[in-house]
């Protein structure tokens, strides 16, 4: 280090360099030759010093004991500094402070003791005393800061910042080989709040600069593993035959089939045993926790990704990147949806296919109404369509005038006639409240059918007779009382079984009873709308004509009351249990 006797060289220097600017210069070697000792002593010290901590602690944990060692570092090294350059007088002004402040202390702190001994009554006045900093608390701050930012001590700010430059040499070098998306967000949290530690003084803005080098960078490697991790999750996914097994993925005794090669033999031929025997604790019903696990892991594997890829991400980046990221991975997501649906319509059935529709897209909104996003944007392509023809025209033209500074310019019209950009504005979340409001119409007209298919067909054949002016409805053969009656023995033979089938199959994919309600009563209310259409065509027919006559009309008008009550009853029933 420089020796006392050249401390007070320096001091001579300084108090002449106001003088000549012999002395000045001279001054500004020896800021030089400071900073540039320092450097070469500490440079690889911090270094080694990075290392070890790295190795010992992990990257998480070295991020933050690395950057505390900074702003330690920067504080003494600055501390250090100003002994040799800085100015006298502020620095007896701030030795003065700090010994008020010390002394005010200690008052408080007899003053503490004296009233405990007197019993302890004023102990909130003594805390103030203790706690308040000195009056010339903010005057300090500022010179300090003066003295550390002025544009003398460039070289000095230089030497802080390449000595910090070692946390980003460190960190960097883990985030390259790091894919995990937990440990990336531990780290990208732990640096933003030692940055707002060292962004409070003055003397540590160097390590506040150099953490904010190092968050940019673990962000970027954030944000690429995590589009990384949504490309293969998401968008290039490809289901399996146990990723669709809708429903008996929901059923409450399911287990996921484990691969062929999971049954592991012992050497003498038996299966080795995954651990140790269950305890009688552990064979107790599952928890909460253990349900929610359960219900977790039912969901379609891309939402499932989507959910678990933006929840991490999304205090860690800037809202700009999450919303871009949240935009395009839903877009993926609800195509997957509707792809996985048209796998299931063909195994299980329509009422499958659209339940797991609805399940699905109704949790992905309900889980992104936190993020308090938009999911909005606009994409701008660029269209050549029409750059043949435009090139043919400029070739064409013999008055080109390319070197004319007007809109003449057969250059300026080529590009104007043959390239033009196309905006699309893109809204994933009207897409995904689309897709839903569709998928809730298509199960509404679908269970209407399954349930009164029958008598929804003869009330939209009355309708189309009604509607043409070619033959009278009482002469269509379908209005006969012969057609009537079997068309409703058909809607009400097994309707209550029906009913209560697909109450059953919407418990199963849909936990919430009110959203089992918003589904059912449109159905209910275009049955119901169907037997009062009937109803009244049915009151048009004449006895004696076409097959009717009064015993006829009343089994039909009959019928048409037990499916109406039928349908009434039933479903409120299943939707109170």
């Amino acid at each position: 280090g420089i020796s006392s006797r050249s401390n007070s060289l320096i001091g001579v220097v300084k108090a002449r360099a106001d003088r000549t600017e012999q002395y000045q210069d001279l001054l500004t070697m020896c800021r030089n030759a400071y900073c540039g000792a320092r450097e070469s002593l500490l440079r690889l010290t911090v270094r080694s010093h990075m290392d070890k901590l790295r190795e010992r602690h992990g990257l998480v944990g070295m991020t933050r004991l690395a950057s505390v060692f900074l702003i330690r570092l920067c504080t003494i090294e600055t501390s250090l500094y100003l002994d040799f350059f800085g100015d006298r007088d502020k620095m007896e002004q701030r030795k003065k402070g700090r010994e008020t402040s010390r002394g005010r202390d200690q008052d408080g702190k007899s003053d503490t003791e004296d009233e405990e001994d007197e019993g302890g009554k004023a102990n909130a006045t003594v805390a103030g005393k203790k706690t308040s900093a000195p009056p010339n608390a903010s005057d300090q701050a500022v010179t300090l800061a003066s003295q550390v930012m002025a544009e003398d001590n460039a070289e000095f700010q230089q030497l802080l910042a390449s000595l910090c430059s070692a946390l980003h040499r460190t960190v960097r070098r883990g985030l390259v080989s790091i894919h995990d998306l937990d440990t990336l967000c531990q780290v990208v949290s732990v640096l933003r709040e030692e940055r707002s530690l060292a962004s409070t003084s003055p003397t540590t803005m160097a390590a506040a600069k150099a953490i904010s080098a190092v968050i940019v960078d673990a962000q970027e490697r954030l944000i690429f593993c995590a589009n990384a991790a949504l490309t293969k999750e998401v968008v290039r996914f490809k289901p399996t035959p146990i990723d669709l097994d809708y429903p008996n993925r929901l059923m409450p005794g399911y287990k996921k089939p484990e691969p062929p090669n999971a049954n592991v033999k012992s050497e003498d031929g038996t299966p080795a045993e995954n651990g140790a025997e269950s305890s009688p604790v552990e064979e107790i019903e599952d928890d909460a926790v253990k349900a929610q696990l359960r219900v977790y892991e039912s969901w379609f594997p891309p939402m499932r990704s989507v959910l678990r890829v933006l929840s991490k991400i999304f205090r860690v980046v800037e809202p700009r990147v999450f919303e871009d990221i949240a935009l395009q991975s839903v877009s993926s997501c609800t195509r997957s949806l509707k792809d996985g649906s048209a796998y299931i319509l063909n195994k299980s059935g329509v009422v499958h296919a659209d339940l797991f529709l609805v399940k699905h897209l109704l949790i992905l909104r309900e889980q992104l109404s936190p993020f308090d996003i938009q999911l909005r944007s606009v994409e701008r392509q660029l269209d050549f369509s029409e750059a043949g023809k435009a090139v043919s025209r400029f070739l064409a033209n013999r008055n080109r005038r390319l070197f004319s500074m007007s809109t003449e310019n057969a250059l300026v019209t080529l590009l104007r006639e043959g390239v033009s950009v196309h905006e699309e504005s893109v809204d994933s979340k009207r897409d995904l409240d689309d897709a839903l409001r569709s998928a809730c119409n298509d199960f509404i007209e679908h269970m209407s059918v399954s349930l009164a298919g029958p008598l929804l067909n003869f009330v939209e054949q009355c309708k189309l007779a009604s509607a043409s002016s070619n033959a009278s409805l009482k002469s269509q053969p379908f209005m006969t009382g012969v057609s009537v009656k079997a068309a409703l023995s058909q809607t009400t033979d097994g309707l209550a079984d029906k009913l209560g089938e697909v109450t059953t199959q919407m418990a199963l994919y849909l936990e919430n009873p009110a959203t089992q309600s918003i589904l059912l009563k449109p159905v209910v209310r275009k049955i119901t709308r169907a037997v009062d259409d009937a109803g009244k065509f049915i009151s048009d027919a004449v006895d004696g004509e076409h097959e009717w006559d009064e015993g006829v009309r009343e089994q039909v008008l009959s019928m048409l009351t037990n499916i109406e009550t039928t349908v009434k009853n039933r479903s409120s029933r299943q939707l109170k249990r």
